[in-house]
């Protein structure tokens, strides 16, 4: 009888996991989302121009960068708890900086933002990588993202028109709360921590030997690669859609909207999965990849010709192309990173992140230097293509 039942038990008690995990990713996705349009177009109208939106997003990355490679340090004295309690404070304190409306406050805020995304990020993996089985992650990555996608597909349209039409401030309050919530939830699953990463006495290791260790795979260097190209096309579009959006003559809500539109194929993310299941991770990357560069660099053309409206539909075309690559989320990482370096190669590999928020808006802000609005949309269209190219290095039983 004990043989018959077990492995229904388990099975049972995995789910149970998985559905804990969704709501964490959950109120932490709708914490962001919801701030993800307003805070850009926030900074144009405090800073007045996008090239000093790009600067102080890039100053803003380099902190990030920073804060993501020590975490495992911090790991190593406090425990994971309590980093994500850190972690969640600093994003709830980020959410009523912004509600202040000064460039000192949006400064602050955002950096403490990045400072929560590299705790909350790091820790919440390490949790998952802990509790849900490797052969588990195909299924249950695809349930997140359908879940998180739900999240980020309403939350830039709900964060920009309860701030213009509502209360001024209230988006922000909603982020605070959402972040508590998270907290709160956190904190009833007592979830335990991995022995190996208790706060410690001696010395800890220094970053750059996580750094080293993980350039020397190449498939944890190509699953960052990959996972930065992505997360740079979506910097790059919550950043500057909504602001040529403006520049169009279009009201902020617009912008916003269209975010959430291009946002809403998420919810098709297990159908995303199913196909990568089919076809394998390798090909359903590359084409995601493909045809979000090749809608990208059309918006460019229909920008620089002037037409918004089709530019506005191109982007909402990349943008559901770019959910593709999300239904595979950090697969190929989870897939390829060694169970007894978790803790070291998750904080390296998060930081693709913090590079995306540091190295996008640092070259766009070179680029807008020199080139209209448009050209944004153009590197983003490059960028995706060469991220199909380099997918097809990917494992063919990936």
């Amino acid at each position: 009888m004990r043989r018959i039942h077990s492995p229904i038990l388990l099975a049972n008690v995995e789910d149970t996991k998985a559905r804990a995990f969704v709501v964490l990713f959950t109120c932490d996705a709708f914490a962001r989302s919801i701030l993800i349009s307003l805070v850009p177009l926030q900074a144009y109208e405090l800073l007045g121009a996008a090239q000093r939106v790009s600067v102080v997003y890039f100053l803003v990355g380099v902190l990030g960068l920073g804060v993501n490679l020590t975490v495992p340090l911090i790991l190593h004295r406090i425990k994971r708890r309590w980093v994500l309690t850190i972690g969640a404070a600093a994003q709830m304190a980020s959410a009523l900086l912004f509600a202040l409306g000064t460039e000192t406050s949006l400064i602050v805020g955002l950096a403490l933002q990045v400072l929560a995304m590299a705790m909350l990020d790091v820790v919440i993996n390490l949790y998952l990588l802990d509790h849900i089985p490797r052969r588990g992650l195909n299924h249950f990555e695809p349930r997140r993202l359908l879940f998180a996608g739900a999240a980020f597909a309403l939350g830039p349209w709900i964060g920009v028109y309860l701030h213009r039409n509502v209360a001024e401030n209230l988006t922000y309050v909603v982020a605070a709360l959402s972040t508590l919530t998270l907290l709160t939830y956190f904190w009833t699953l007592r979830l335990a921590d991995n022995p190996s990463l208790q706060a410690a006495v001696a010395p800890p290791p220094s970053p750059l030997s996580f750094v080293s260790r993980f350039l020397s795979q190449p498939r944890l260097v190509l699953s960052w690669v990959l996972a930065l190209g992505r997360n740079g096309w979506w910097v790059m579009n919550f950043i500057y859609t909504p602001i040529y959006v403006t520049n169009a003559g279009f009201r902020p809500e617009i912008g916003g909207a269209l975010v959430s539109l291009g946002l809403a194929p998420m919810l098709l993310v297990r159908v995303w999965g199913r196909i990568g299941q089919a076809i394998g991770i390798r090909n359903l990357l590359a084409i995601g990849y493909g045809l979000t560069g090749i809608a990208s660099l059309a918006a460019a053309v229909a920008a620089a010709a002037g037409v918004p409206l089709l530019c506005m539909a191109l982007m909402c075309l990349a943008a559901f192309s770019a959910t593709m690559i999300d239904g595979a989320g950090n697969v190929p990482f989870l897939r390829a990173v060694h169970h007894y370096e978790r803790a070291a190669m998750t904080s390296v590999f998060m930081t693709f992140r913090q590079v995306g928020s540091l190295l996008i808006p640092g070259v766009l802000a070179v680029v807008l230097w020199v080139l209209p609005l448009w050209a944004v949309f153009a590197v983003g269209g490059l960028m995706t293509l060469g991220m199909a190219t380099l997918s097809r290095y990917l494992p063919q039983r990936l």
